[in-house]
């Protein structure tokens, strides 16, 4: 598994064709995304209701093809899964070129999502069906290779599986008493820094590497909010830093991470996230400020795809409006489930 090694030769200029290619399929996938405005109409109906409206759209093939098995929340769960993991997929077929390797590299980050999935699922003794059903084998770990770690009788076993590659050492923290969340942490910092390494040496390139960059930020101050939250030291903030950000480089960083909370909701007022962070949302729950910056964080990635329409831009602003989408019906079964207000439900959903 040579995941995430640098030495791919993506540099290389891509063809206008490429891009006009995968740009119009991507359009075509697009129009297929639930509209916004059947969100309102989900909430309010039952999960036997929501599966039945799921298989009028892009998930009628996994709705049918699992409904022998699964019923209700379970259903929708596998059949969500495995239309996300089907559609990312379908983008590194349809495409070529630079294009291709673009997507491929982006989509690997969903190898480390996988790997601390079965590691949480492990942890917390779920079934082995449980934790598959929480995958999507979308990078280069297939479903035979999940299958195989999901298997493993130990989190330790899991983790040996990973003795020679280069982020082994942060699993074997694990072994050692660390805390999973600092672990998970870690694979992520390790995860965009590698692609954040990527040299711009085209425009194309350029566009890729901000993208990342930007996500980095998000991630960075979701960090930063939450583990102040918890009362964290400076120094414990910045050990989860994930560095090379767009706006919030590292010094950056340990500049909000010696703030107040307070101080620092004033201080997001300089960055390219700020618009959904209000003096209001500020006083509310972690969840939902972390909802307003991926709203923030999608409003943006929809503009910057608009203004560059042949580029990788608009293929992975698909991607993240999926990923919402999915996160979006998984909110709502999931809340529906455990009598969660209507009204709480729709604070928590990621609407653009």
């Amino acid at each position: 598994m040579g995941i995430l090694k640098l030495g791919l030769g993506i540099l290389s200029r891509s063809k206008t064709s490429e891009w006009a290619y995968i740009a119009t399929r991507v359009k075509v996938m697009k129009r297929k995304l639930i509209p916004k405005e059947d969100f309102n109409k989900l909430i309010n109906m039952s999960v036997d209701e929501i599966a039945k409206y799921l298989e009028e759209t892009e998930y009628k093939e996994e709705i049918d093809k699992l409904a022998y098995k699964y019923t209700g929340i379970e259903l929708i769960d596998y059949a969500l899964s495995y239309n996300l993991s089907k559609t990312f997929r379908k983008l590194i077929d349809i495409s070529t070129g630079l294009p291709n390797k673009l997507i491929t590299l982006y989509l690997r980050k969903w190898d480390i999502w996988n790997l601390k999935n079965i590691i949480r699922g492990k942890m917390f003794r779920f079934s082995n069906e449980e934790i598959e059903a929480t995958l999507i084998p979308a990078g280069e770990f297939d479903e035979e290779f999940l299958k195989m770690l999901i298997a493993k009788d130990s989190v330790g076993d899991v983790i040996e599986t990973f003795k020679d590659k280069p982020f082994y050492p942060i699993l074997e923290k694990l072994t050692h008493g660390a805390k999973l969340s600092e672990v998970e942490d870690e694979l992520d910092k390790y995860c965009y820094s590698c692609l954040v390494k990527l040299t711009a040496e085209n425009v194309d390139m350029k566009y890729f590497i901000d993208f990342i960059k930007m996500e980095v930020d998000l991630a960075n101050i979701k960090t930063i909010l939450r583990l102040k939250k918890e009362g964290a030291t400076v120094e414990e903030i910045m050990s989860r830093i994930i560095p090379h950000g767009y706006q919030l480089k590292e010094e950056e960083c340990r500049k909000l991470a010696a703030m107040e909370l307070e101080e620092i909701y004033k201080a997001i007022e300089s960055y390219w996230f700020a618009e959904e962070i209000t003096e209001e949302i500020a006083k509310e729950p972690l969840s939902r400020i972390e909802n307003a910056l991926t709203r923030a964080w999608v409003k943006k990635v929809i503009s910057i795809a608009h203004s560059h329409p042949l580029s990788i831009l608009p293929v992975l602003a698909f991607i993240v409006l999926k990923k919402v989408e999915v996160d979006n019906i998984r909110l709502i079964i999931r809340g529906k489930a455990q009598g969660m207000d209507v009204e709480e439900i729709k604070k928590q959903l990621v609407i653009v």
